[in-house]
């Protein structure tokens, strides 16, 4: 039986370059890092990020992990700030507003409005 998420696990081909960024534009830190091979991040609302590198750059496919915000027009301004591209948020029906954000290697995260 699944209990909860463990982890998501992104790729690079710029270890140290998005090490960095996950860190100072989301507020992650350092539980591990084996520069030029794997990394392991934390943040206390967020969950555990682990960052594993590749010899060439990848096209992101699979899941889409989404996070929770309180505000997605301000979450949107704050990440657009830090010269995060973002989409611009929108809704499907009643949904919640919704958007997304990309890392510096092209990874895609959404962002949804609790």
């Amino acid at each position: 039986m699944l209990l909860r998420l463990s982890h998501i696990m992104i790729y690079t081909h710029r270890h140290e370059e998005t090490v960095k960024w996950y860190c100072e534009n989301l507020g992650y830190e350092i539980d591990y890092n084996a520069t030029g091979e794997y990394a392991s991040l934390h943040h206390k609302n967020l969950g555990r990020l682990a960052i594993h590198v590749v010899d060439q750059p990848t096209k992101p496919t699979g899941p889409l992990p989404y996070f929770l915000c309180d505000d997605i027009h301000a979450t949107l301004d704050d990440l657009k700030a830090k010269g995060i591209k973002t989409t611009e948020p929108k809704r499907e029906g009643e949904s919640p507003w919704f958007a997304d954000f990309f890392d510096n290697v092209g990874n895609q995260w959404g962002v949804e409005e609790k």
